[in-house]
């Protein structure tokens, strides 16, 4: 077995088992944050960066199976090209994470279901659905509005007091 076969299986093992980390364990961060005009040099010069490139440099050896001036140039390529991809990959896959994960505080015009109500007080709560979860919320000031357990109604308002502005029959 040739050396650029043994980096290919190593950084491979070693990037599945850093993404498994990530994925079960969360970010492990040891690089040094060295930017520049605002791009983060420790970014693409990681363990990260360099397990990319390893299986780029070491993945063009393997198929072209020897190692010539030609092999190592189009590794070496292979390499770089391999690490600014997957370094693209990462900020597309995380800032659509970022995305799907916003924090919603303004609520406009969300059904709910009235789960609790005290007419004396005029006070309650209701469940409505936020971050594709449901949630209880305090409903405060329904003047005038007739309100059951179970009932459906529109409310607006923010994450911490909605008030009914609508029922639905």
């Amino acid at each position: 077995m040739a050396w650029y076969e043994i980096v290919l299986i190593a950084s491979g093992i070693l990037f599945f088992l850093s993404t498994l980390i990530s994925l079960f364990f969360g970010e492990i961060d040891i690089d040094a944050d060295l930017s520049i005009d605002g791009f983060l040099l420790s970014d693409i010069i990681s363990f990260k960066g360099l397990l990319h490139f390893a299986i780029g440099f070491s993945l063009v050896l393997t198929l072209m199976q020897e190692v010539t001036t030609l092999s190592v140039t189009c590794g070496v390529i292979c390499g770089i090209a391999f690490v600014f991809v997957l370094y693209y990959l990462y900020k597309v896959l995380y800032a659509k994470l970022q995305q799907s994960m916003k924090y919603t505080d303004e609520i406009k015009e969300m059904e709910a279901e009235v789960y609790f109500w005290n007419e004396n007080q005029k006070i309650g709560e209701v469940f409505i659905t936020l971050e594709g979860r449901p949630v209880t919320v305090t409903l405060q000031g329904a003047e005038g509005f007739k309100l059951e357990k179970g009932q459906k109604i529109k409310v607006s308002g923010t994450r911490k007091a909605v008030h009914p502005i609508e029922l639905n029959h």
